[in-house]
């Protein structure tokens, strides 16, 4: 968002621009010419219409090619509108999901780091926040493109927490959940990481951002959804394991545990915003569901038919939930189970 313009730099800035060739009023008519692209550009990235993104990607090039003008060394926040432009061109051209415009989104990210590094990220938390963003976004944009950037995209995403966790992000409004989100970014880009250090980090990583969403989430949607997705990858990290123990000791024993509470506490929070009249998390309930289903069945059968009712249950979340197909199937596939080794 373009809600800088207004911001105290702005006379510090006029008295700087004795030595360029743009008037202070020249700086503020284009700058002003390339916010309202920029707010044009933002409104197009909520339609997900193909012809829409491309429309949204031109806007930021053409307020990109105007705050290119600008004499940026003149002002941090002429730099930051500029790295601005960079960022949400990189992350238009991510929503085209083609090969190549990764590469272009990628170049594009790398633009607008070299310009937010240079800030002074103890003047304004907005520096500190819109560079833990930049390398997050980046870091993703690695993983989306196969295993072998993996290791890239871990090493971006703990800049990004780096930069969160210092003191210059302690006023950044939104910080818990900005590292939060990318605590579970890498706990999710380990799943894909064979070595059991990586499994390891990446499993305490899904337990950081669950400790720092914990008293949030059941009243900020997107908090939420950083929790439950966390959840759910620590329930494959913990699927991994025990997928590979062979004696029921106490390790097992212990990670059976983790599991049915990751499950139960997921299940949970998503019946919760099912009240609510929040449906975005079916498709990771449902999967955390069955999950369940599969551990109580082999570890603790005696608690199988109990978990089921409880997620079955209309009265703890809506009845359209419960009576969704796809969870209807996988509670009679459970109690199918229950009835066999009761009989």
């Amino acid at each position: 968002m373009d809600s800088w313009l207004l911001c105290p730099f702005w006379g510090t800035l006029f008295m700087e621009l004795d030595n360029h060739s743009l008037s202070s009023t020249d700086v503020l008519k284009i700058n002003t010419q390339a916010s309202v692209f920029m707010k044009k550009g933002i409104r197009l990235m909520d339609d997900t219409r193909p012809e829409a993104i491309v429309a949204a990607l031109q806007c930021f090039d053409q307020a990109l090619e105007l705050r290119r003008r600008l004499p940026i060394e003149a002002s941090p926040m002429l730099r930051y509108g500029l790295a601005a432009c960079w960022l949400n061109r990189a992350d238009t051209l991510m929503r085209l999901e083609t090969s190549e415009q990764t590469q272009l989104a990628l170049r594009s990210y790398d633009e607008a780091l070299t310009l937010l590094r240079d800030l002074p990220l103890h003047e304004d938390a907005r520096f500190p926040r819109r560079l833990a963003i930049a390398y997050q976004n980046r870091g993703l944009a690695l993983q989306s493109q196969d295993d072998s950037a993996i290791a890239q995209a871990m090493q971006e995403f703990s800049k990004a927490i780096k930069i969160l966790e210092d003191e210059h992000a302690a006023q950044i409004c939104d910080r818990l959940y900005l590292l939060a989100a990318v605590w579970m970014n890498l706990a999710n880009a380990g799943l894909a990481e064979a070595s059991t250090q990586s499994a390891k980090r990446a499993e305490e990583a899904a337990y950081r951002a669950i400790t720092l969403v914990a008293d949030l989430e059941n009243n900020d949607v997107h908090i939420a959804e950083v929790g439950i997705k966390a959840r759910h990858i620590l329930c494959h990290m913990i699927a991994r394991r025990l997928s590979q123990i062979t004696d029921r000791d106490a390790r097992m024993l212990s990670d059976v545990h983790e599991a049915t509470d990751a499950a139960d506490d997921g299940l949970a929070l998503a019946r919760r915003w099912e009240q609510k009249g929040v449906a975005r998390f079916r498709e990771i309930a449902l999967d955390l569901f069955r999950f369940g289903i599969r551990v109580y069945a082999k570890y603790q059968p005696q608690f199988l038919r109990e978990f089921i009712s409880d997620n079955m249950d209309p009265s703890r979340s809506c009845r359209e939930y419960v009576e969704s197909p796809a969870m209807r199937m996988a509670a009679q596939e459970g109690l199918a189970v229950c009835g066999r080794m009761e009989g």
